[in-house]
């Protein structure tokens, strides 16, 4: 099963998202202002979870040829935005003491909250490194692996 691996790489992202949190706030934000440091972070995580989730697949599709990359870039995608949302509300709530409104704040695009493209990404990035990987790597696979991942607008 990939969801142990998959977890695992979430709460790597989620040590580097928070020093990204912490390097953004003082030393960023002294430079670019409070919103230009929210949206470098919020840039550089995303870039993070692209970048992982491309390597990710590289080294599933080279090791797991056969398989169907789409549906474990959908369970991965699916566990990264549930561990996501549970770590927002239970911890952010009940370790770090922010308010609920606090917490949902987060998720107001409308005043200019960017958290809701994060967790877009986190559904978008496994199956963009997922689809990535067929014309990259199929040359090197078995040609029965460039059938077993279904990407958009490839049938």
């Amino acid at each position: 099963m990939h969801l142990p691996a998959a977890f695992l790489l979430w709460a790597a992202m989620v040590g580097l998202a928070v020093v990204n949190d912490a390097a953004g706030g003082p030393y960023v934000a002294a430079r670019i202002g409070e919103y230009g440091a929210h949206l470098y972070k919020t840039a550089s995580i995303i870039a993070v979870i692209f970048i992982v989730s491309i390597k990710y697949f590289g080294y599933l599709g080279r090791t797991h040829a056969g398989e169907d990359l789409t549906a474990i870039a959908a369970a991965t995608g699916l566990t990264w935005l549930a561990s996501s949302i549970v770590f927002e509300f239970i911890v952010g709530h009940y370790v770090f003491g922010l308010s609920w409104e606090r917490v949902a704040g987060d998720y107001r695009l409308w005043q200019g909250r960017l958290w809701s493209f994060v967790l877009a990404s986190e559904i978008a990035a496994p199956l963009a490194g997922a689809c990535t990987l067929d014309p990259v790597v199929s040359v090197v696979l078995r040609p029965a692996w460039r059938a077993r991942v279904r990407c958009p607008g490839r049938l």
